[in-house]
């Protein structure tokens, strides 16, 4: 059976080093998505695009595990809820709006390249340069943003991890009282001695 996370300095920093972890698969999601440059084929955007909205989907799969195995600890042991464990899961849980909004633009994203194959597939007129153009930059903004977000995240995953540890170093743990020895009578009161008397 799981334990409850443990309290104290220590334990922040283990939970810190968590969220400073997934801050860094989020930047590297981030990085690897296609930048917004025109000699980049439409081919090889969809394949990166696609690539980065499974890994995305795998960050989204870990955020909700560590909720749920947090909810089956604090069940397990309602009486020995550990604050800055519940304090860590609120803040690695909230990546998960950014990380919403990035998977949002990455799927325009993947509608504007179905676009674009619909006008490539045109005769060739001004018309169609036109609207290539218009719609090519509309995928690079859908990129662009769908970057930020992930950026965004990442950045404060990192900024929270450093106040969690900061959080965690000012726990103070009450002394614990002193045990009693076992086997062992208490000590009897000290008996005054009492006057002799002298039978007469």
């Amino acid at each position: 059976m799981n334990t409850p996370e443990p309290a104290g300095p220590l334990a922040g920093l283990e939970q810190a080093a968590h969220l400073h972890s997934l801050a860094e698969r989020i930047h590297h999601a981030a990085d690897d998505l296609p930048a917004p440059e025109p000699t980049h084929s439409l081919a090889s955007i969809c394949e990166e695009v696609e690539n980065q909205v499974r890994v995305i989907a795998g960050l989204f799969t870990s955020l909700a595990s560590e909720a749920t195995f947090h909810s089956r600890v604090v069940d397990r042991h309602p009486g020995a809820t550990d604050p800055l464990a519940c304090h860590k899961i609120a803040l690695m849980t909230r990546a998960a709006d950014p990380l919403g909004w990035a998977l949002a633009k990455l799927g325009e994203a993947v509608a504007q390249i179905g676009h674009l194959q619909e006008i490539s597939a045109d005769p060739r007129t001004p018309e169609r340069a036109k609207a290539l153009t218009t719609a090519r930059a509309t995928l690079d903004s859908r990129l662009a943003s769908a970057h930020a977000h992930l950026s965004n995240a990442a950045s404060n995953l990192h900024r929270d991890a450093d106040r969690l540890i900061t959080s965690a170093s000012s726990i103070q743990r009450a002394p614990a009282p002193p045990s009693a020895e076992p086997n062992r009578p208490p000590a009897a009161p000290p008996v005054r001695p009492t006057a002799s008397r002298t039978l007469r």
